[in-house]
């Protein structure tokens, strides 16, 4: 089975726009039950006038109408889902093209620490092989007078000289 045929791209609700979402989602319904709550003893105020609780449920039916709407409530969907994405985008990377250039702009910084690294080691290379060829230089001095001195201590015929 094909990778893109099993793919099932992630809902609002499960990328980290709709954890933003979530939170704000519940701030608001919080508020709108805190203004409720204030606003209980004006309702019920109003609702004793018959004409204003007339004008009252008028207001509450065209406003239910309109939440009701499905192209409004898309409207307000779209909107919500863009207030949040922008919202989180302020705190997280969610754009794919941003992200692929983070990732780009730190995979360049990593490659100018890899060059100066092989760079420091081709360094590192050329004092060892100096160093090397330096004690090589050294021993063939050091045998060279070993075996020098080794001549000088017996002469050909077998005896020692001074």
């Amino acid at each position: 089975m094909n990778s893109l045929e099993s793919y099932k791209p992630k809902s609002f609700w499960e990328r980290p726009e709709g954890t933003t979402g979530m939170i704000f989602g519940t701030l608001i319904v919080l508020g709108g039950g805190y203004l409720l709550y204030k606003m209980l003893p004006t309702i019920i105020e109003l609702l004793q006038n018959t004409l204003h609780a007339i004008f009252l449920f008028a207001g509450i039916a065209v406003a239910l109408y309109v939440l009701f709407d499905p192209k409004f409530r898309n409207l307000i969907w779209y909107l919500y889902k863009s207030i949040m994405r922008s919202l989180t985008g302020m705190f997280v990377q969610i754009d794919p093209i941003g992200i692929l250039k983070s990732y780009i702009d730190s995979l360049q910084d990593n490659l100018g620490k890899m060059d100066k690294q092989i760079g420091s080691l081709r360094g590192q290379m050329r004092k060892l092989k100096d160093l090397m060829n330096q004690n090589e230089r050294t021993m063939r001095d050091s045998l060279t007078m070993a075996s020098q001195a080794g001549k000088r201590q017996t002469s050909p015929d077998g005896t020692q000289n001074p």
